[in-house]
């Protein structure tokens, strides 16, 4: 009887709401949270710092370098991952754990992770809630959009100099982000997805913002000058009309990089910057 019995419990199992999750990345942790599920979180990666809760959950590395023995010792019932280049799909299941890989790299694919999640975990009601409003906040962003701006966003650069820089290229989520607070990046063209530029190109260009993450300062630890420390790296370059205008924004807050749920605080605070007020 026991052996008629085993395929229908696993299937049960596949099918019931899951009480214990582990997460691998920072956006699905904040779905989750967002969903009200951190109670059933049991494990995250290192790098999934929001919210504060998220800190004190059990760690199982990192998304390049996941701890299987340590995912496996949570007794998770779901674990959750995104697209990889480490068959992190394949080495879970072999050992006997259900697995939901999500796409988090566009908006769209955010908010259909958000539906996937919502429906794998009983949540359907706090997932609609949830994307409802993420779409009403993108949707108010976009509307308020009356004239664009020329921008780039370098996600590295030499600290302390203009070198080493690397850029927003097309098709990717900060891409689609600052397009949609109405900043049209300057490096849509290239035919990389982060190229790396020179001073020459910049010039060229000509940006009339610049958000950048040169000097990678941590999160929460930002200096009250550290603004005008920047601005001083910057004003190398006179003939940049972003550089004329103090329009160089450095950023260190995760929320402009993990791509999840807070894509609409992002856009929001995208726009005040892109149209707000001036540079001062």
């Amino acid at each position: 009887m026991l052996r008629f019995l085993i395929p229908f419990l696993f299937a049960f199992s596949l099918c019931a709401e899951p009480k214990r999750i582990v997460s691998t990345v920072p956006g699905l942790t904040e779905i989750l949270f967002g969903l009200g599920l951190g109670d059933h979180v049991v494990g995250v990666s290192e790098y999934c710092r929001f919210p504060e809760a998220a800190l004190s959950k059990p760690k199982i590395g990192s998304f390049l370098q996941p701890n299987l023995e340590a995912i496996a010792a949570l007794r998770p019932d779901l674990v959750l991952i995104i697209k990889n280049p480490v068959r992190l799909r394949q080495r879970l299941e072999a050992i006997g754990l259900r697995v939901e890989e999500l796409d988090l790299e566009t908006m769209p694919g955010i908010l259909a992770a958000i539906d996937r999640l919502g429906s794998a975990t009983g949540r359907k009601d706090r997932a609609a809630a949830l994307r409802s409003s993420l779409e009403k906040r993108l949707a108010a962003v976009k509307a308020k959009v009356n004239h664009r701006k020329r921008v780039t966003f370098l996600v590295g650069r030499t600290p302390q100099r203009l070198e080493g820089m690397v850029a927003v290229g097309p098709n990717s989520y900060l891409d689609e982000l600052m397009r949609a607070s109405g900043g049209d990046n300057i490096f849509s063209d290239s035919p990389a997805m982060y190229p790396k530029i020179s001073i020459e190109q910049l010039l060229a260009r000509d940006p009339e913002v610049i958000f950048e993450m040169g000097d990678s300062v941590h999160e929460g630890m930002v200096p009250n000058n550290y603004r005008e420390n920047v601005l001083s790296i910057w004003a190398r370059l006179p003939g940049l009309k972003a550089v004329r205008d103090r329009r160089v924004y450095p950023l260190n807050d995760n929320i402009f990089v993990v791509p999840g749920p807070r894509f609409a605080d992002a856009s929001e605070r995208f726009f005040e910057m892109l149209h707000g007020g001036g540079g001062r």
